[in-house]
């Protein structure tokens, strides 16, 4: 227990020197522009209809390619800099000691993937006001954006799956989707973590945007090209159309679980053991 709260101390701190960089509040800042410019064309569309939509974009937004290319982008810039050591703290780890401030980050990593999600959840429902209709249920627009081409006909840059709507109810479809994110965010931290520690910064960053941004382009790849781009799996409605091997959901969060896991006991076991008074 007490091992749980002093890394919780831990997390609680790295937050706090986060909050004091003004830099990271530019990536909040940057999300909602780049939100609301591809999403004029559907608030006018709610305008000139008269109709209203219920507050279920978000399961959606990561559908489109671009839209999850950004999303998992954005996250990355969190995780530049692990593992997170500098100087400056070193008596933090001195006085709690190195597993405790390890463990303290992993919270860190979680943490800061929730709230990054939460974020663009707020987002997505901000950018419905004032035609939202906080209802339990998908509704006129939704319904109608997957089974017709309205979204082709508006220019979208994300597509409502029928899938999705066919197959789940809305809540249970959004925390599908924010789950899946969450996951795929805390995946790609230990990756970055693992990976600084080995190649360094600029080749591990080169490394983990690679996988973020050929979400892009996967589709047009060889079918196992998929397990390479977490970001794609996002799109819970077309996951299995992906690839022939069938990257269903289940399987999806069973890998980002396991793999995740297995990241977290490979960073913990080489963390303790580096020279950080080198970094």
């Amino acid at each position: 227990m007490k091992m749980i709260l002093y890394s919780l101390k831990v997390c609680l701190y790295q937050i706090r020197i986060m909050s004091k960089n003004y830099k990271i509040y530019t990536i909040p800042v940057c999300l909602f522009i780049f939100m609301k410019s591809f999403l004029d064309p559907f608030r006018e569309f709610l305008i000139a209809s008269g109709e209203k939509a219920t507050p279920f974009l978000f399961p959606f937004f990561l559908n489109g390619k671009f839209c999850a290319a950004v999303v998992f982008a954005g996250i990355v810039l969190f995780f530049v800099d692990a593992p997170f050591y500098d100087k400056d703290k070193l008596f933090v780890m001195i006085r709690c000691g190195r597993a405790k401030w390890v463990t303290g980050h992993f919270f860190y990593i979680i943490f800061v993937s929730i709230g990054y999600m939460l974020c663009w959840v707020g987002i997505s429902v901000l950018m419905l006001i004032p035609r939202i209709d906080f209802s339990n249920e998908w509704g006129r627009v939704w319904t109608t954006l997957a089974l017709t081409d309205k979204a082709y006909e508006l220019g979208l840059s994300f597509y409502v799956t029928p899938e999705l709507v066919m197959n789940y109810q809305p809540v249970r479809a959004f925390f599908l989707v924010f789950g899946m994110g969450c996951l795929i965010c805390i995946f790609y931290g230990l990756c970055m973590w693992l990976l600084n520690i080995y190649l360094g910064k600029i080749i591990s960053f080169a490394v983990i945007m690679a996988s973020v941004l050929l979400v892009t382009r996967v589709e047009y790849m060889p079918p196992w090209m998929i397990y390479l781009v977490p970001s794609g799996w996002a799109d819970v409605g077309n996951l299995s159309a992906y690839t022939v091997h069938g990257l269903s959901i289940n399987k999806a969060n069973l890998i980002l679980i396991i793999g995740s896991i297995f990241l977290g006991i490979l960073v913990y076991w080489k963390t303790i053991r580096i020279d950080m008074a080198k970094g």
